[in-house]
């Protein structure tokens, strides 16, 4: 089966994820599953919301998006080791060693990664072995806005799904 694996932070998922998974599933990329892995640590020290948190809002993000093909796959707090990151070399490496074993795996990244690549830890390796789609930025819908809207009482409906506004409003994240 040919995987997209899409990592990213998720805090929170936002409009412009769902136009990246839209670009990935199109019928010419032959995804045929996309799995979408929340950051536990991050590579480069992130600040973010709890991980439970984020893991729900995934969820409900991809409960929003209602498509069989896509996947919330928290799975970095398995590999995690005494607080140090989790890179996507390590993930790509337990997917291979895990049910996705037999599937053709990509690493799916945005242009602000692209521009990062050679920061990632054995970016080589990982285009090696398992290849990099890039997608493209179409919609400039960013965490960052969620979270200043939010900070500043402004409307999120056009930046989120419903059910990641309601998520987001219910337990005032990012007030």
């Amino acid at each position: 089966m040919k995987t997209a694996v899409f990592g990213s932070a998720f805090n929170p998922p936002t409009r412009g994820h769902l136009d990246a998974i839209e670009h990935v599933l199109d019928h010419e990329n032959n995804f045929e599953q996309v799995l979408l892995i929340p950051s536990y640590q991050h590579a480069f020290a992130k600040s973010m919301i709890d991980y439970n948190h984020r893991v729900a809002l995934l969820q409900a993000f991809v409960d929003d998006i209602a498509d069989k093909r896509v996947r919330a796959y928290p799975v970095e707090h398995l590999i995690a080791n005494d607080g140090k990151p989790v890179y996507t070399f390590d993930v790509l490496s337990h997917l291979e060693n895990t049910e996705f074993g037999g599937d053709q795996l990509s690493f799916v990244m945005g242009p602000d990664n692209q521009a990062n690549w050679s920061k990632f830890y054995k970016a080589e390796e990982i285009e090696q072995r398992w290849g990099v789609f890039v997608v493209p930025e179409r919609k400039a819908i960013r965490s960052t806005l969620v979270r200043d809207a939010l900070s500043t009482s402004q409307p999120i409906d056009h930046l989120v799904t419903p059910s990641v506004a309601m998520y987001l409003q219910e337990h005032k994240l990012y007030d």
